[in-house]
């Protein structure tokens, strides 16, 4: 009985795979920390608030917390000439720490991502604020991720109002 149970045992293989979530602002493909919560939502009510930059969103109330929302495709200069509608609303973190990203598709599921190398990635052509809040590239369908440090994104966002 136990070489019958030990012949299934080696004839099963237990792989496991890497699941991590990105998702797309314009030519820039950002990938979530590891451990980041994160939630989506469909066409949020975002309260605007008068004298911010255009690229401040405003609020959204999320289960009772208020949340900052930010359009990063206007923050980057990307979409001065087209509509595209943002119906998704990337909700990162809990509170206090979290903030919303308006997104005009959905985010995506990456599996297995490698790490890229340092050398062949193209951070040098990075915004300021996104080379500061990027310490990793990974490789993942054909197209670099930039793992984003959101937290550390945020925080730079602040200082510009």
């Amino acid at each position: 009985m136990d070489s019958q149970l030990t012949g299934i045992a080696s004839e099963v293989s237990t792989t496991f795979h890497q699941i991590r979530h990105g998702f797309k602002v314009g030519m820039y493909a950002l990938l979530m920390l590891e451990q980041a919560r994160a939630e989506v939502v469909k066409s949020p009510s975002i309260c605007r608030m008068p004298s911010t930059p255009e690229w401040f969103s405003g609020f959204v109330n999320h289960r009772g917390e208020t949340i900052p929302v930010f359009d990063l495709s206007i923050y980057f200069q990307l979409d001065r000439d087209t509509e595209e509608k943002k119906e998704w609303l990337l909700l990162i973190d809990e509170h206090p720490q979290a903030a919303g990203i308006l997104l005009s598709q959905p985010p995506q599921s990456l599996t297995d991502p490698v790490l890229a190398d340092p050398e062949k990635s193209e951070q040098e052509a990075l915004p300021t604020s996104l080379k500061h809040a990027v310490d990793k590239v990974y490789q993942s369908r054909n197209q670099q991720w930039l793992e984003l440090d959101h937290r550390r994104f945020f925080m730079s966002l602040k200082t510009e109002f």
